[in-house]
């Protein structure tokens, strides 16, 4: 599934931290439109999930998904590290993503009251891996667009999560 646009919410979920959410084309998934539909007007759904690397290619992450109830609706979401890895880290991170069917050009902004589900990923052995493959690929990116030696493009790649990591961890007055 393409992801269109991103953002975070800030609430009582996740004790005031910055969930992060992904805005989804489901143009051609009208099932997911209705999952989202059913989901506000019925008790919560079970989901399923699992974090992976893409084979081959080490800029792409996926997250499946496979939604128990409401109704049972399979799902992959496709991130790319280069360009996601702070929505990716931050999920990981908070073990919660807000999931936003769309069209590509919409924004979290242009209507925040618009059906979104909250997915929540307790635990996964992704997670222990993610580290170091987000500083691979964020030391390969750097020094491709600022040509400079390994070692201090992977500091660089390290000072920047932490930084990142800095501001998800802001929690917002519940």
């Amino acid at each position: 599934m393409p992801v269109v646009a991103d953002g975070s919410i800030a609430g009582p979920v996740a004790d005031g931290r910055m969930v992060p959410l992904v805005i989804i084309d489901t143009t051609t998934r009208p099932d997911l439109d209705e999952l989202v539909r059913l989901h506000d007007h019925l008790s919560p759904g079970d989901v399923t999930y699992r974090w992976g690397q893409v084979d081959r290619d080490d800029d792409q992450v996926a997250l499946s998904l496979q939604f128990i109830r409401p109704i049972e609706v399979r799902a992959t979401l496709l991130f790319s590290i280069e360009h996601e890895g702070i929505i990716v880290d931050a999920a990981l991170n908070i073990r919660a993503l807000y999931l936003q069917p769309g069209r590509p050009g919409d924004r979290l902004k242009h209507d925040l009251h618009r059906p979104k589900i909250l997915i929540e990923t307790p635990d996964d052995d992704f997670r222990d891996r993610w580290e170091g493959v987000v500083i691979q690929r964020l030391t390969k990116v750097i020094r491709r667009q600022k040509r400079m030696p390994r070692a201090e493009a992977r500091q660089l790649a390290t000072e920047w999560l932490d930084q990142s990591r800095s501001l998800s961890r802001l929690r917002m007055p519940t």
